[in-house]
């Protein structure tokens, strides 16, 4: 018997100290008064527990909740961001065919400029 880590030995010791100095004409009383203190104690301890789960449990009730919330809003939040990145996609490659439109145009246009001679004025240089 284990009774608050205090074992038989222990409590049988308790009991013979209280019997010794409390007398034997008060000890009823003494653990009546024992008795109702632990039925309290009890009591206390269950309500508080029955406080602590019902609390526990309200608690838990609103994570899941809010996980549920983050769940569903980012899930429309990827909904949402699927045509952005479609249209993303889309610009993207626009623009690289823009880029490449624009070095070919400019490829063109260099390439007659270092073929072409620049212009004699007739007058040869004398050294």
């Amino acid at each position: 018997m284990n009774f608050f880590g205090i074992g038989t030995p222990e409590i049988i010791l308790i009991l013979v100290l209280a019997l010794i100095v409390v007398g034997p004409q008060r000890l009823p009383e003494l653990a009546a008064q024992l008795a109702r203190l632990v039925r309290q104690a009890r009591r206390y301890a269950g309500q508080v527990s029955s406080q602590l789960r019902q609390e526990l449990g309200d608690l838990t009730q609103d994570y899941e909740d809010l996980r549920q919330e983050l769940h569903q809003l980012r899930e429309e939040l990827r909904q949402q961001a699927r045509p952005l990145q479609a249209e993303l996609h889309a610009a993207r490659a626009d623009l690289e065919t823009a880029r490449e439109s624009v070095e070919k145009a400019t490829a063109k246009e260099e390439q007659p400029q270092e073929t072409a001679k620049p212009p004699s004025h007739g007058k040869a240089s004398t050294p």
